[in-house]
């Protein structure tokens, strides 16, 4: 009994170690939707502007009629939660767990002539659950 509880217990702090996870554009960070309006305006700003700003995109696209669209993304996700914890240890982590953070969106769309169109900076909270339970 005192081993299997002391594995659990190893399991759980390696677990709560690799609980946080950021991923995607890290100017993002600690970027606002107030912010990014301030460094961006529609008709005004160009495609060498934003990427002096905010880099190069995570992902490019175009619409069907050929305009570009850059995508930047960042998630800040913490595994480490007092439930996810504690159904660690009763289901000796079997029950997987839940994850709480937030994602920020940009996306900006360029017009023919490589001045922004249009853009949209979001920042939603996020859950996420895992487990075989």
């Amino acid at each position: 009994m005192k081993s299997i509880f002391s594995k659990c217990l190893i399991a759980v702090c390696l677990w709560s170690l690799i609980g946080c996870a950021n991923t995607g554009s890290v100017i993002l960070k600690d970027i606002t939707e107030a912010e990014v309006s301030s460094k961006i305006s529609a008709g005004k700003t160009t495609r060498d502007e934003v990427r002096a700003t905010f880099g190069s995109p995570l992902e490019t696209t175009y619409t069907d009629g050929g305009l570009e669209i850059w995508k930047y993304e960042f998630e800040d996700i913490s595994h480490f939660t007092k439930e996810t914890v504690a159904s660690a240890v009763l289901t000796l982590g079997l029950a997987g767990g839940k994850s709480k953070g937030t994602v920020k969106e940009l996306i900006v769309l360029f017009d023919d002539d490589y001045v922004v169109k249009r853009f949209n900076m979001s920042e939603s909270p996020v859950q996420r659950g895992s487990g075989l339970f």
